[in-house]
């Protein structure tokens, strides 16, 4: 299910001709960052809009808000939501996560779940000092989130599209490792442990971003024993994922845990890739295509 909904969300922006990624938002004092502006013509218009104060709490209406903002990614389904960055006074920019746009009947059933799941979530993970995350500042209404904004965050990347001089370290998945063990530990899985879901910052250390599909272990006993079986396959697939991206660039790393777990790969993970590459990208995805860009006159 969590490679369904995250394969309806872009994770790249053209701009100019460059690519930039996107997911996260502004630590006050410390910028971390995930998109890279290269284009010094797209930092300039972000310079020239109308700032917001440096104060959250003295932000303006909602409305008022996202028409301050540079839009870095327009939803292109339902299940997406837009995306803008946001500028204040003293330079500290944000992530708006915004399904503000969508029919009212989308947001409640699908966007302003989504929004408050992932809100709750980077905010328990932030109480419990779980660093590799983007910190979630608030909510300026029921369909939007303003995040962190990483900016010296780089998408991990197959090991043979880096030079042989810049691929990460080997102390980059051993803190990927450590961070996912801690994670489980706290009850939490990430869902959606992939590639596109990790960034890598200048000092070698890892950051998960996307996290809308997170699961928590409840604490109560009921919901323990109808959703353990959902949050081990949560687990298991955390794991192997984990146990794949790390062996593709050091295979050493990995302890015996982890080689079970690249043995036994799960059945659902085998059936999702099956669904994702001979039906979602051969069938619907073109057809997605046509519909978005129809055949002209």
């Amino acid at each position: 299910m969590a490679w369904f909904l995250t394969s309806l969300t872009a994770k790249k922006l053209q701009v100019g001709g460059r690519c930039f990624f996107w997911e996260g938002g502004n630590r006050q004092p410390q910028i971390r960052g995930v998109l890279r502006m290269n284009d010094d013509s797209m930092r300039e218009n972000i310079s020239n809009t109308n700032r917001l104060p440096d104060c959250l709490d003295q932000w303006p209406p909602f409305a008022e808000i996202r028409k301050t903002g540079r839009i870095l990614r327009k939803a292109t389904s339902w299940g997406n939501s837009d995306t803008y960055i946001l500028q204040t006074k003293n330079n500290t920019e944000y992530l708006l996560k915004t399904f503000s746009r969508k029919p009212l009947l989308i947001r409640k059933i699908l966007g302003r779940i989504s929004i408050r799941h992932e809100y709750n979530l980077l905010k328990h993970l932030e109480k419990h000092g779980f660093r590799y995350a983007p910190k979630a500042y608030r909510m300026p209404n029921e369909d939007s989130l303003v995040m962190e904004f990483i900016v010296e965050g780089i998408q991990l990347q197959k090991k043979e599209k880096y030079a042989a001089a810049t691929h990460p370290a080997p102390a980059f998945f051993q803190q990927l490792i450590s961070l996912m063990r801690e994670l489980h530990a706290m009850g939490i899985c990430h869902g959606d442990f992939r590639r596109a879901n990790i960034l890598r910052l200048p000092d070698e250390s890892p950051v998960l971003i996307d996290w809308a599909t997170a699961m928590i272990k409840s604490p109560n006993e009921k919901k323990i024993s109808l959703f353990r079986p959902l949050f081990n396959a949560m687990r298991r697939s955390d794991l192997y994922s984990l146990a794949s991206i790390t062996e593709s660039y050091y295979p050493d790393l990995l302890d015996a845990e982890l080689r079970q777990y690249l043995i036994d790969q799960p059945w659902y993970l085998r059936l999702g890739r099956f669904l994702r590459q001979k039906v979602y990208r051969q069938f619907l995805k073109p057809l997605a295509g046509k519909k978005n860009h129809p055949k002209e006159d």
